[in-house]
């Protein structure tokens, strides 16, 4: 059976950070392709921070028919051990490249690139474990995510600039900072924006009257408490969030404080996007499926069944339990590792999270199990303004005893987290998660 073609047209993508050409992303393709055209090479790593310099390395390798493996990070250990996976290396974050990046390219005609409907992307994923995970993605998976997310969103992103805070090298940031703008001749900036300031200065600079801005939960949450945005709220028009839950009352704020709309998606690295929602209130907390999608749950257990035409399996149990409330609507009810027992008490580690975010000395927090042979609930508390400023009057005893108190309105005393943790910041990747094993170390 003959393989689908994809087409795209490298005249049409919309560079508009001031200092990015079509005529040179063009270049860089062809340089690339043709050396990667003469490589016996099958499976290639690629780690490039540069998003341009990126997407011309991504297209490239697709366009010849190699399989893509994208690592998290470029942090020394996690590469070599991803390398082993891989026939050969490229981009510069990668450890001795197989093909160097570089920017000195002759010119090149800008012909229509194709790409097979069957090129493997391979995303590597730790998820909350700290163990990593290869998922493999067909271009056509991912394309056909492209079509639904702009027939979905046509009218909330028309005319607007992509900016964004998150990488490439994940699901999201290549689906929304690429793959998106890229495919759909949406203007798009190449640029990762670490800080707002920076996303401030690049609006001022070239004057961007409408930003479709795609961030992180760990970004928002941290925007929420100093918003430098602000100083260029008229040009703030969408902000995406994804990667993890994104609380409500920073959701709410962020829309009061910006004038803008704000919408949450809802998915894995596995499943693509599932669902999306705008919230109108804090207690607004149904997410609508995406179109194509087909949601159901076991209802043994309330987790989530998913028949989606991003997954190769004909249906997928996700770790999610929720509420179905229509055939295209649903509540999230926690994840399936967030029931624990703590002395033949079965307890919701979320709900006590949730509680626990509630108090006025508390910025952020995070509670799991610990202890091998009696468990118990720990915390690890991010703490407010407030919260800082009253750990110093008290006793640590004192100053824990008064979440247990707090929490004693809700959970019973055996339940109660006894070990507490106050780092500066709760350690979010760039993906706005946590690492479970990150968390436990704080206990060791």
């Amino acid at each position: 059976m003959e393989v689908a073609v994809y087409q795209l047209d490298p005249m049409q993508i919309k560079f508009v950070d001031g200092h990015h050409s079509n005529k040179e992303w063009v270049n860089l393709f062809a340089g690339y392709r043709q050396q990667l055209l003469n490589m016996e090479q099958q499976v290639w790593l690629l780690y490039e921070p540069d998003t341009f310099i990126f997407s011309a390395l991504f297209y490239a390798l697709l366009s010849t028919e190699k399989s893509i493996l994208l690592p998290q990070n470029a942090q020394g250990e996690h590469l070599r051990q991803v390398k082993k996976m891989a026939h050969a290396s490229i981009g510069c974050g990668s450890i001795e490249p197989d093909i160097v990046s570089t920017l000195d390219w002759p010119e090149a005609e800008a012909d229509i690139i194709e790409i097979s409907a069957k090129a493997e992307i391979i995303f590597l994923t730790s998820g909350s474990t700290g163990q990593a995970k290869m998922i493999g993605k067909y271009y056509e998976q991912l394309h056909i995510e492209v079509e639904t997310l702009e027939s979905t969103f046509a009218d909330e992103i028309h005319n607007s600039v992509f900016m964004s805070t998150i990488s490439h090298q994940h699901i999201y940031g290549l689906l929304y900072k690429l793959l998106w703008p890229f495919t759909k001749n949406h203007a798009v900036v190449c640029q990762a924006f670490e800080y707002p300031e920076h996303i401030v200065a690049k609006i001022e600079q070239q004057n961007y009257i409408k930003v479709n801005l795609i961030a992180s939960p760990a970004h928002l949450h941290r925007l929420k408490l100093d918003n430098i945005l602000l100083a260029q709220k008229d040009a703030i028009h969408t902000i995406f969030s994804s990667g993890g839950p994104l609380d409500a009352s920073c959701n709410i704020a962020l829309q009061q404080q910006l004038t803008c709309q704000l919408i949450e998606v809802y998915g894995s690295t596995e499943t693509g996007g599932i669902a999306w929602r705008k919230r109108a209130s804090e207690q607004d907390e149904i997410w609508c499926t995406f179109v194509g999608m087909s949601v159901s749950y076991q209802p043994d257990s309330d987790l989530l069944l998913l028949q989606s035409p991003y997954v190769q399996q004909e249906e997928y149990a996700a770790d999610d339990r929720i509420e179905l409330l229509s055939t295209q609507q649903f509540r999230l009810l926690g994840r399936a590792d967030d029931i624990v027992k703590v002395e033949e008490k079965r307890i919701s580690l979320d709900e006590v999270r949730l509680r626990l975010k509630q108090h006025a000395f508390v910025s952020d927090a995070y509670v799991l199990i610990v202890g091998q042979q009696r468990k118990q609930l720990a915390a690890v508390i991010e703490l407010s303004e407030e919260g800082l400023q009253r750990r110093h009057s008290l006793t640590p005893h004192q100053f824990n005893r008064q979440f247990q108190v707090y929490l004693s309105q809700w959970f019973e005393a055996v339940t109660l987290p006894k070990k507490f943790r106050y780092p500066l910041q709760l350690p979010y990747n760039a993906q706005g998660k946590i690492n479970r094993l990150t968390m436990e170390s704080y206990f060791d």
